[in-house]
C-alpha cells in the first residue's frame, strides 16, 4: 500500500513594517515655455514616459532641448535610497519566521511600468515563496528550520518590479498557539492589576462575551445544531459562555446551578391536583 503524500507546510504572512510608496510623485510636462527638468534630488531618480509610451530615467534630467524636442508627457520621482524592513511568516501555523533586511528600488523604471505602490506585496510574495521553497514535505524541528532559512536568505533577491532585498537574515521561533484557553486568558488579562470585579472594563468585556453568545444561540436555533456549521455555532457559544464565567467571578455557569440557588420547583402529584 502506497505511503500517503505529505504536503510542504503553508506559509502565510502576519506583519510587515518598513516599506512605503516608491513613486514619491508624477508631474504632468509641458514643451513649453522652455525649461530643463528638474534634477533628481540625491536618493530619488527621475522617469519621463514619452508621448509614444516608451520609458527613460536619464541620470542628470532633460535639457531644455530635450524637453522641447523629446516631448515627455509625464515626469516620476522615483524613491532610491534604501530602507529597512521587517516581515514576519507563520509556518504550518507551529513557528513563525522574521525576516529583516534593506529593499531599495534599482531600476525605476520597471517600478513606474509595474506600478509598485505597494512593495510590501510584491516583496512579501517573494519572501513567501522563498521560505517555501526550502520547506521539505512534512513537519520540520525548530532547529532544521532555523538552518534551512539561514541558507534560504544567504543572498540578496530580486523583486519583479524594479526591487530589490539586500541584507537578509530569518529568525525563526515557535509560534503561539492561540486556543480558545489563550483566548480566555487573554480577555482575562488587564494591565492594571489591581482591578476588581465590576470594573467599568471588565464588564464591557462581559456584555460583548454576553451578546456574542446571544447572536450564537440565535444562529444555532435559526439553522439547528446539526451539520458542520451548526456544530461550528454550538462550540463557538459555548466557548464565549466559559470566558463570560471566568471574567465575572461567581457568575453562574450555564451547566452548574449555584450553591444557595432554590431548590427547582417539582410538578404537583395527581393527588395535590385533584387538592
Amino acid at each position: 500500500m502506497p505511503e500517503p503524500s505529505q504536503e510542504v507546510p503553508l506559509v502565510r504572512a502576519v506583519s510587515a513594517d518598513g516599506f512605503s510608496n516608491p513613486i514619491l510623485y508624477i508631474e504632468e510636462l509641458r514643451r513649453l515655455p522652455l525649461n530643463r527638468s528638474r534634477a533628481p534630488a540625491p536618493g530619488t531618480a527621475l522617469v519621463f514616459r514619452h508621448r509614444s509610451g516608451r520609458l527613460h530615467s536619464p541620470p542628470g534630467g532633460y535639457t531644455a532641448g530635450e524637453m522641447f524636442f523629446l516631448g515627455p508627457r509625464l515626469g516620476y520621482r522615483i524613491d532610491t535610497t534604501p530602507h529597512g524592513f521587517s516581515m514576519s511568516f507563520e509556518v504550518a501555523a507551529a513557528h513563525m519566521v522574521s525576516v529583516q533586511g534593506r529593499w531599495t528600488v534599482t531600476e525605476p523604471a520597471d517600478a513606474v511600468v509595474e506600478r509598485i505602490s505597494d512593495p510590501a506585496y510584491h516583496c512579501m510574495i517573494v519572501l513567501r515563496d522563498r521560505i517555501a521553497g526550502a520547506l521539505p514535505p512534512g513537519p520540520l524541528p525548530l532547529t532544521d528550520l532555523r538552518e534551512r532559512m539561514a541558507g534560504a536568505f544567504a543572498e540578496d533577491l530580486t523583486v519583479p518590479g524594479g526591487l530589490r532585498l539586500t541584507g537578509l537574515r530569518a529568525h525563526v521561533a515557535p509560534a503561539e498557539t492561540f486556543t480558545g484557553d489563550r483566548v480566555i486568558q487573554v480577555l482575562a488579562a488587564d494591565d492594571d492589576d489591581d482591578v476588581e470585579p465590576g470594573d467599568p472594563g471588565e464588564a464591557g468585556s462581559v456584555q460583548l462575551l454576553q451578546e456574542l453568545a446571544d447572536l450564537a444561540g440565535r444562529a444555532v436555533a435559526e439553522h439547528g445544531a446539526g451539520g458542520t456549521a451548526g456544530q461550528a455555532l454550538a462550540r463557538f457559544q459555548e466557548l464565549v459562555t466559559r470566558m463570560g464565567g471566568m471574567l465575572t467571578p461567581g457568575a453562574a455557569r450555564p451547566d452548574a446551578a449555584r450553591p444557595d440557588a432554590a431548590p427547582p420547583e417539582t410538578a404537583p402529584s395527581g393527588a395535590d391536583r385533584r387538592g
